[in-house]
């Protein structure tokens, strides 16, 4: 691989600076001072995760003209190295995918095996996400920083801010679960009351009034029903929108607007939506969105999102527009607004001087093939038509990650390295199964009053997408784990067993996934299943709502990610696949720095 010329340390420049002054401050004052020569610019490198991008979809749409109109995801293959596949680690899953990328090893090492885990640090069964769990090896942003590098994190996942080894310079954390949920409200004509007429606006009808809360809060936001055709009849057509903060609007159907409430911690706020309203008031549909905010270290970076991007707009709602509900591109617009939030977050991050490594992560693609991943006969109410129409939905949000990416390389230096990845792919699934209600029919489950694991149960079932941890009670009686393990084995639907690998801890060195996190039985699901942690009697399996699924074992081309790299010193090269634990050591490399201690070289 040929590598850029080698440019002047900084120790070398300043050297010269201070011979230059030096003679300059001998020579005669009528000779006019040289200007300093300008320092050469330091290594810096970008790396950008898409959650969800499956390898082998976006070499289709890349070879389509029609697809991707922004060219980003093109322009990167023809300038640098391109993998059509990055194979990710055993369990497909976000958090596992994600660490393993910036440390450069594998689950066995990193110690997070599943995006939900046991907690071995609280009483039996309790669990704790893989998001949260403790790394136990070096990652990137550690590794940069030991060695002097400055660290931005956009959202990536692992870099959270609650622990100095999880903490970089300055960040964007993921804001986690909403202050208020979203919400679709049906608002009947009792509901609208009057408005004094010395606080109503202009309307050609009397104004009306309702108050919708934001569920769990003190926060609400009034709206007031406006007519403004004067043709003699009741007919009200736009909402005067009367927000707790900011200012007011007006609104029609099919309009957006936003929310604000007063937050001390930051800017807050939800992204709101008239989706009908009858004429005469009789019925209304008004989604409410997740009022929100940003999080982040430190507040002066917080609130300088807050400031120039706005609040945080949150994610698209599946109850409320999935699938199974009456307005799926609603779905699709919640998550361009959201792409268009994060383009605008990291374009500001990539305005920052103060870094060297800068860390990206975007969800957009994940969230949607999830939900409308509708390519399979198998799958619940599958019709070609159907299928077509939610595959768009899929292809437009690579299209949205094609233009967030075009928008960020265009915002970098040319000396700069760009890593664009994504932590897996995404295929077709149809069923659910519950490994605690299979282990509970068997006798080797117990559950408490609330239908949960019970802390005298046995074993307990940890289950995510397509791994489940089964996991041996210290104070349960000996041999419940053989007798669970043969339950396993034994078990079928429609003749076949469901299961494509049962494997005890101590054995699971083939899947990476020999670690004291492990499940005491590891079992991971054929692709069409899903494992579920609902438990309910006397169903083990069921139908699944939602359409796109990984977590897989790491044997299957749909569920791999992809991967393109260019900058300096990368020439143009193309390769059928390589393995995600080699990520961190190219990041490294181009930002002239060793890889994590733990990383594959």
């Amino acid at each position: 691989m040929s590598r850029a010329p080698r440019k002047p340390s900084r120790i070398a420049l300043a050297i010269s600076a201070s011979l230059l002054l030096s003679a300059l401050h001998c020579a005669p004052s009528a000779v006019p001072r040289r200007a300093r020569p300008e320092p050469a610019a330091s290594r810096r490198a970008v790396l950008i995760s898409f959650d969800g991008v499956a390898g082998v979809r976006l070499e289709k749409l890349l070879v389509d003209p029609g697809k991707l109109p922004a060219g980003a995801f093109r322009r990167l293959a023809a300038r640098g190295f391109h993998a059509v596949r990055s194979i990710p680690p055993t369990p497909s899953l976000t958090a596992v995918s994600h660490i393993t990328h910036v440390t450069g090893a594998l689950p066995e090492v990193t110690g997070i095996v599943s995006n939900l885990m046991r907690d071995f640090s609280r009483p039996f069964p309790r669990t704790i996400s893989g998001f949260d769990a403790p790394i136990r090896a070096e990652t990137l942003w550690q590794a940069a920083r030991r060695q002097g590098k400055r660290v931005g994190v956009m959202l990536y996942p692992g870099a959270d801010g609650t622990a100095p080894e999880r903490t970089a310079d300055w960040m964007m954390t993921w804001p986690g679960d909403p202050i208020a949920p979203g919400r679709l409200r049906l608002v009947a004509a009792a509901a609208w009351l009057p408005v004094e007429a010395s606080e109503a606006p202009r309307s050609f009808s009397p104004a009306r009034r309702t108050i919708l809360p934001f569920a769990g809060t003190s926060h609400s936001v009034q709206l007031v029903a406006l007519d403004s055709t004067d043709d003699g009849r009741v007919d009200y057509d736009r909402l005067l929108i009367l927000p707790e903060a900011g200012a007011r609007r007006e609104a029609r159907v099919g309009d957006w607007f936003p929310v604000e409430v007063p937050g001390e911690e930051g800017r807050t706020g939800a992204w709101c939506k008239v989706l009908s309203l009858a004429s005469d008031l009789s019925r209304a549909e008004i989604y409410v969105g997740p009022l929100s905010r940003s999080t982040g270290v430190p507040n002066e970076w917080v609130r300088a999102l807050d400031e120039q991007v706005g609040f945080w707009p949150g994610a698209p709602d599946e109850k409320s527009f999935g699938a199974s509900s009456g307005h799926p591109e609603v779905f699709l617009e919640q998550t361009e607004r959201l792409v268009d939030f994060l383009t605008r977050a990291d374009l500001l991050a990539l305005s920052r001087r103060d870094w060297d490594l800068l860390l990206i992560y975007q969800p957009e693609v994940d969230e949607t093939s999830h939900e409308f991943l509708l390519i399979d006969p198998r799958q619940p109410r599958f019709t070609p038509e159907r299928s077509a129409r939610f595959l768009r939905l899929v292809e437009e949000t690579y299209a949205l990650a094609d233009r967030s990416l075009s928008a960020i390389e265009k915002a970098l230096r040319p000396e700069d390295s760009l890593f664009v990845t994504s932590d897996h792919g995404m295929t077709a699934i149809w069923g659910e199964i519950s490994i605690n209600e299979i282990l509970r029919e068997a006798g080797l489950v117990e559950l408490d009053a609330e239908k949960n694991v019970s802390p005298s149960s046995p074993l307990a079932g940890v289950p995510a997408s397509g791994i489940t941890h089964v996991y041996v009670n210290p104070a349960g009686a000996p041999g419940a784990l053989d007798r669970a393990e043969r339950v396993l084995r034994g078990f079928r639907i429609d003749g076949e067993s469901p299961f494509d690998r049962i494997v005890r801890r101590e054995d699971a060195e083939e899947l990476g996934l020999r670690a004291p996190e492990s499940g005491d039985l590891i079992v991971l699901a054929k692709p069409g299943f899903l494992f579920t942690k609902k438990i309910e009697e006397g169903a083990p399996v069921g139908e699944r709502r939602d359409y796109g699924g990984h977590g897989y074992r790491n044997v299957y081309p749909e569920i791999d990610a992809t991967f393109f790299a260019a900058g300096p010193g990368i020439p143009p090269a193309k390769a059928d696949s390589i393995g995600s634990w080699e990520i961190a050591a190219r990041v490294a490399r181009a930002l002239g720095i060793d890889p994590p201690r733990n990383a594959a070289r």
